[in-house]
């Protein structure tokens, strides 16, 4: 029995491991923190599991919803109507149907038209060819989407990625208007949240894992790796295991660390880069707006997200509680990112007042911040998706930069692990269990 070693619980190790034990593979799962999910990594709030990061799905998303098939669990998918505004100019707009674009006064009736029309552009454009050669600030400026970009796209593109965000590639709008579009059911967007949160996707795949022999290793960082002639030899925690492959979930940073990698390779691993991510949960005694997505396009505000999380999925479970995420984006090296819990849930308070003058500090029952350096991918013009081989025979890397040219989620987490293990079977002659 071939011998296979994960490092990394995350959405992506945990179907990995599935699919490898399902087709006879012995493996180990070895996991830094202390429970499996990675970005699922949920906090109990009312005796409800929720996200630290806030999380949905699409109804696009196949590859989830099989596999939540085949773990008997589809029934804990529940579909939701979403709504959207963007806020700017001192004040907060509904953006989420044509009637909202109409009433959107920011655009005049000319540069309405063209959002329209620029939107329809993209996503009629089924190839990638025919967009990744340019910056999402090129195509809109050379197609005379000046205005449209420099009202609507810019100031999301530099909350998002600050001074790097007019070279983003357009593959990244691209994509996502495109699963954005196909997640519509008539005029209205429906989003999937799982019952008592995507943990239970997790929870699930662990169980399964279990169950089929696999082993977790929690709480146990995995050191170097070492190969000898054929085998694979993984330290962690003054323990030896030994391995015929390896397959590595962690960031291009982590992954520099675990091998003597030569230096051409440390070198292509350092193209890949992320920025940082800084998310605040508030726990408010009443509603902060009528909406589920807010997306804010005035730089004056301390961030650059606002998700009412029971604006979707309604308050019940919650005991009648508001469920708030606040996030921002920005370089992990910067004075704000390293700024104590209650300075930056200080700043975002006063953000908040500032967007709704309604709001103050007395609607919030409890906080919580959580921050992560390698977040977000950064997808510059000219990007080049990695290689899942390294230069090592049987090591593998995923991670959320294989996933171009979507953007980070759930369902390219199950792709790319999918994708990776059907390789690896059939590489070695396996014929591969679907069941």
């Amino acid at each position: 029995m071939k011998k296979v070693v994960i490092i990394g619980a995350g959405v992506a190790g945990l179907t990995l491991a599935y699919r490898m034990l399902k087709n006879g593979y012995s493996v180990k799962i070895y996991e830094r923190g202390m429970g499996v999910g990675g970005q699922l990594h949920t906090i109990s709030i009312e005796g409800l599991n929720t996200e630290v990061y806030y999380h949905h799905t699409f109804l696009s998303d196949k590859n989830f919803i099989k596999l939540c098939s085949e773990l008997g669990i589809e029934k804990k998918l529940k579909y939701y109507n979403s709504s959207m505004a963007y806020y700017t100019n001192k004040k907060t707009y509904p953006f989420g149907s044509p009637i909202d674009l109409l009433r959107f006064t920011p655009l005049n009736f000319i540069n309405k038209l063209k959002f329209i029309i620029s939107i329809f552009s993209l996503q009629r454009m089924s190839n990638i060819s025919n967009v990744q050669g340019f910056s999402a600030k090129e195509w809109f400026e050379l197609n005379s989407y000046g205005e449209v970009w420099k009202i609507i796209w810019e100031p999301l593109f530099k909350l998002k990625f600050s001074n790097l965000s007019n070279d983003i590639s357009l593959v990244w709008l691209w994509d996502k208007l495109l699963k954005r579009g196909k997640s519509r059911s008539g005029t209205k967007e429906k989003l999937c949240y799982m019952e008592n949160s995507f943990h239970s996707l997790a929870k699930s795949l662990k169980e399964k894992i279990e169950e089929m022999g696999g082993e977790f290793f929690l709480d146990t960082e995995v050191e170097n790796i070492k190969k000898i002639k054929d085998q694979f030899v993984i330290s962690a925690k003054n323990t030896n295991t030994e391995a015929d492959f390896v397959l590595s979930t962690l960031t291009s940073t982590q992954n520099r660390m675990l091998y003597d990698f030569s230096s051409n390779y440390i070198n292509y691993l350092k193209k890949y880069k992320y920025q940082a991510a800084i998310c605040a949960i508030f726990e408010l005694n009443s509603s902060f707006s009528k909406y589920y997505w807010t997306n804010i396009g005035d730089y004056d505000l301390p961030f650059g997200g606002v998700i009412e999380h029971t604006n979707l999925v309604g308050k019940d479970g919650y005991n009648g509680k508001t469920i708030l995420y606040v996030s921002r984006y920005l370089d992990e090296h910067s004075d704000f990112f390293n700024l104590k819990k209650e300075e930056i849930v200080k700043e975002f308070t006063q953000g908040l007042m500032e967007m709704n003058p309604e709001f103050n500090e007395s609607q919030i029952m409890k906080s919580h911040l959580f921050k992560q350096k390698d977040a977000q991918p950064i997808v510059l013009k000219g990007y080049e998706k990695p290689m899942v081989e390294t230069e090592i025979k049987n090591l593998f890397w995923i991670s959320t930069h294989h996933v171009y040219p979507h953007d980070r989620g759930i369902e390219y987490a199950i792709e790319e692990a999918e994708k990776l293990s059907i390789s690896i079977i059939k590489s070695n002659n396996i014929k591969i269990n679907k069941n």
